[in-house]
C-alpha cells in the first residue's frame, strides 16, 4: 500500500491528503492547513501525542496517527455520533485483518483482550461561521507504549503483514463506504458500538476527578456520549470521567 492509494481514494470523496513524517500532534498541525476541502492528515510520528483531558500519549514511528477535520453535519450536542462512527470502523477493520473481537472501554479507548490499541479524540470548533469536527486516532500497528496498569498491544502481535498505510486505506475505505450511517441511521451507529461496549449492565467505578469516585451499574449509553449509571437511589447520567 502507498501513500498515492491513500490520496486517490480521499481525492474521489472530495478530500484532501497530506502526510508529513513528523508532528507534535495530528490534531493541531491539522487545523495549520489550507481548508479548501475536508482534510485528513497522516503522521508517520508524533512528538506530543495527547488524549483526553491533556493525556499524554506516546506515539512512535510507524504507527497510525492520523485527524480527519470536516464539515460537521450532526446536531453539536449529538457529535459524539462521529466518535462512535469512527470507532466502528477502527474496530471492523482491526476485526478483519487481526482475526479478533475488539472491545470499546468508554469513553474512547478500542481493546483487544482488554489491551489498549486504539484511542480516539475530537473536537469542534468554527471557521468562518462554519462549524468543523476534528477527529484524531491513533492505532498502535508495529508497537506499543507500556503503560502502568493498563496493558496495551499492537496488531503487529496478530498480523505482521499489516502496515500503517494498508490500516489507514482500509479504515477510510471503510468510513466512505458506510458514511451515509452519519446522515441517516444512528441507531445503527449506536447499536453497533455499544454490542461491544465493555462493561455495559456491569457495575463500574468512575473516576470523576482525584478526590471523587463514583459506583453504579453502567446502565446505559447515550446519543451525546455520556453514560448513565444506576445506584441503589437513582439514575445519573456522567459526561467526563473514566472507568477504573
Amino acid at each position: 500500500m502507498s501513500l498515492d492509494k491513500i490520496k486517490n481514494l480521499l481525492d474521489k470523496k472530495n478530500f484532501d491528503f497530506h502526510f508529513i513524517e513528523t508532528v507534535n500532534s495530528t490534531m493541531t498541525e491539522v487545523k495549520k492547513l489550507i481548508l479548501n476541502r475536508n482534510i485528513c492528515l497522516m503522521a508517520n510520528e508524533q512528538k506530543n501525542g495527547f488524549g483526553r483531558r491533556g493525556t499524554t500519549w506516546e506515539s512512535p514511528k510507524n504507527n497510525v496517527y492520523f485527524s480527519i477535520l470536516s464539515k460537521n453535519i450532526l446536531p453539536i450536542e449529538n457529535h459524539f455520533l462521529n466518535n462512535a462512527f469512527i470507532t466502528n470502523m477502527i474496530c471492523s477493520v482491526i476485526e478483519n485483518i487481526c482475526n479478533v473481537k475488539t472491545q470499546i472501554k468508554w469513553p474512547n479507548d478500542i481493546l483487544i483482550n482488554k489491551e489498549k490499541i486504539s484511542g480516539i479524540i475530537s473536537e469542534i470548533f468554527t471557521i468562518n461561521n462554519d462549524k468543523y469536527i476534528n477527529t484524531g486516532f491513533g492505532v498502535n500497528i508495529v508497537s506499543s507504549p507500556k503503560i502502568e496498569n493498563y496493558p496495551t498491544t499492537n496488531i503487529n502481535k496478530y498480523n505482521k503483514e499489516i502496515n500503517n498505510f494498508y490500516f489507514v486505506y482500509q479504515v477510510m475505505e471503510e468510513y466512505f463506504k458506510n458514511f451515509k450511517q452519519l446522515q441517516n441511521n444512528h441507531q445503527k451507529i449506536m447499536t453497533e458500538y455499544k454490542s461491544r461496549l465493555l462493561y455495559l449492565g456491569k457495575n463500574i467505578n468512575l473516576k470523576i476527578d482525584e478526590q471523587n469516585i463514583k459506583r453504579g451499574i453502567f446502565h446505559n449509553l447515550n446519543p451525546d456520549g455520556s453514560i448513565t449509571i444506576k445506584n441503589n437511589v437513582n439514575f445519573e447520567n456522567i459526561y467526563n470521567a473514566r472507568i477504573i
